[in-house]
């Protein structure tokens, strides 16, 4: 897995772009490849500029972001479980907000029993890390009963998440909150391992409008772009490897 997680990363646009870039700059040295080189360079950063411009960038994340729209408060009384699978520092604080708007309402709307909310995930490159307890005091310090969480740190995988809850959650509806870039890929793993999943996607990324602002490179665009790709290589390889 460690071999397949270092090939995608050369894949990435950020990556390859780079590389593109200082192939080119190799080239242009050599007297006799440096038309090519000089080819390379161009289509380097002419690549650079596109996946790093909004536009652009929400374009590659919008098939996977549109799947799923933010659900509904009429749908809330449908499952009394939340599994809330982790992602980066970032974006965790931001599916945690949805975990806390979700379980707010539900408690609000009348006094809830047996919920639970299970933190699902870990750094597959740190497994010491402790992303998951400090999701766990983040929901505690806005009022969730410490009781009613439940960590599982020992999923490196989106796919791993799905096998591990399996027992914990069998075919018992739940809502899943992820990203919403990561949701395709995160239903259709618990959905092949026969659980209930309810979307619940969080961390929005791409926009309804845009300015003249939005055509200048901009790293969070390039950052998306990845994320895009590196969804689009995941949901690819579950479907060969399932």
């Amino acid at each position: 897995m460690l071999i397949f997680k270092i090939f995608q990363e050369f894949l990435l646009p950020s990556v390859f772009v780079l590389v593109l870039i200082l192939a080119g700059a190799i080239l242009i040295f050599r007297s006799r490849k440096r038309k090519f080189g000089k080819i390379l360079i161009i289509l380097g950063l002419l690549l650079y500029y596109l996946f790093s411009i909004t536009p652009i960038a929400d374009l590659i994340l919008a098939p996977l972001e549109n799947q799923y729209s933010q659900i509904g408060t009429n749908r809330l009384d449908q499952a009394d479980k939340i599994v809330l699978l982790l992602g980066d520092r970032e974006s965790d604080v931001l599916r945690a907000s949805e975990v806390l708007r979700i379980y707010h309402y539900k408690n609000f709307q009348f006094p809830i029993s047996n919920f639970q909310i299970i933190i699902s995930g870990t750094d597959p490159l740190n497994p010491k890390s402790n992303e998951a307890e400090e999701v766990k005091e983040y929901l505690i310090e806005r009022g969730t009963p410490s009781e009613i969480i439940i960590s599982e740190d020992k999923s490196r995988t989106t796919k791993e998440s799905a096998k591990n809850l399996k027992e914990l959650v069998g075919r018992e509806p739940f809502f899943l909150v992820t990203s919403a870039y990561h949701l395709p890929r995160s239903m259709e793993s618990f959905q092949k391992m026969g659980m209930n999943p309810i979307a619940a996607p969080a961390d929005f990324k791409i926009k309804e409008s845009y300015d003249i602002l939005d055509f200048f490179p901009n790293a969070q665009n390039l950052r998306n772009s990845d994320l895009a790709f590196h969804e689009y290589f995941g949901i690819l390889f579950y479907r060969l490897n399932y």
